[in-house]
């Protein structure tokens, strides 16, 4: 990947003519009725076995796999999302999905790092949808050597694995780490000039702050955690929220009520999980609209981030079908569709 990317002006017509995006929207239309509705959802959930699941998303067109597990099912519809929006958008042009494949990038960075740690490989734990090859990061990771990686992971690649083997600390790994990802998707999303995309990296960041807040505040960790934790976006203020933070939970709830996230407040005081949800419903509110913008790139992004959502209401309903949870918790977690 060219280092110098995220300098580079990714939006322009030379690079994003509308013509392309009339055929591409198109294509992804005749998707978008493969994509699960709210009634396709709860039909799932109205199976009587996690074999009947199975057996629904195979009818639906999910796999093949040859065992069918959950994770075989949702590593393939990732593949093959991945694989449709190749063949509709050249190199270039898919830089823009790049937003979506960072985390991966960042998440084998934090794994390749902890195994040169305790000097020992684990399996299954790598992903392989992301935008540099994970022989790549564990190579760099192996020989400390992190300048093939492009530049917005090499200085966190360094400095995490510094402190982890200084301190031992994993966890101020991860931080450093995240914040990193975080930083890098926010610039490349602001950076396309897309309203789509901006409005994601900033609701990603955002949502990222408050978890950060409110975990943090809970564990009475300290300024110097904050201030390497919390990620700059437009909509939350860093310093504001880190005062909040030093003076418990009741002010963090009073500072997102100046801000427009007035209305999280009620679902992270009820979980961490009902707080995912509400982030994620917000995000499919923020796309819906995309479906009619024939001429951006939008439709597709909004179609990227509607199978992920997908994918994640699929995996919470095959979970509590194998470990025997009550229908209404699992229903209570599940996301809106964008269908």
């Amino acid at each position: 990947m060219d280092k110098e990317f995220l300098n580079d002006t990714l939006l322009d017509d030379e690079l994003l003519p509308d013509e392309l995006f009339t055929s591409a929207v198109a294509q992804i239309r005749a998707k978008e009725n493969t994509l699960l509705s709210d009634q396709a959802l709860n039909n799932l959930m109205a199976s009587e076995t996690y074999e009947e699941c199975i057996q629904f998303l195979l009818d639906r067109g999910w796999g093949p796999t040859e065992h069918n597990t959950p994770e075989e099912l949702l590593t393939m519809e990732r593949e093959k999302t991945w694989a449709l929006m190749r063949s509709l958008c050249n190199d270039k042009q898919m830089h823009f999905f790049d937003i979506f494949r960072y985390a991966t990038d960042f998440h084998n960075l934090k794994v390749a790092i902890k195994e040169t740690y305790v000097q020992k490989q684990t399996p299954n734990v790598y992903k392989y949808d992301g935008t540099i090859p994970v022989e790549v990061i564990r190579k760099c990771a192996v020989d400390n050597e992190y300048s093939p990686l492009p530049i917005y992971m090499m200085k966190c690649a360094q400095e995490a694995r510094d402190v982890l083997f200084q301190t031992g600390d994993s966890q101020l790994c991860d931080v450093i780490i995240d914040r990193a990802a975080l930083q890098a998707i926010y610039k490349l999303g602001k950076e396309t000039g897309n309203d789509l995309i901006k409005g994601y990296v900033e609701l990603k960041c955002a949502a990222a702050d408050i978890n950060i807040a409110i975990r943090a505040c809970k564990a009475n960790k300290d300024i110097d955690f904050l201030q390497r934790a919390f990620v700059e976006c437009d909509s939350i203020s860093v310093q504001r929220l880190i005062a909040a933070t030093r003076n418990g939970l009741d002010s963090i709830y009073e500072y997102l009520e100046s801000t427009t996230y007035a209305d999280a407040s009620e679902a992270i005081k009820e979980s961490p999980a009902a707080f995912d949800r509400w982030c994620d419903n917000r995000m499919i509110k923020l796309i819906k609209p995309q479906k009619y913008n024939a001429f951006t790139i939008s439709p597709l992004a909004a179609y990227v981030l509607a199978k992920e959502n997908e994918m994640k209401s699929v995996r919470i309903i095959l979970s509590g079908k194998l470990n025997n949870l009550p229908e209404e918790k699992v229903r209570e977690r599940l996301r809106e569709s964008y269908v």
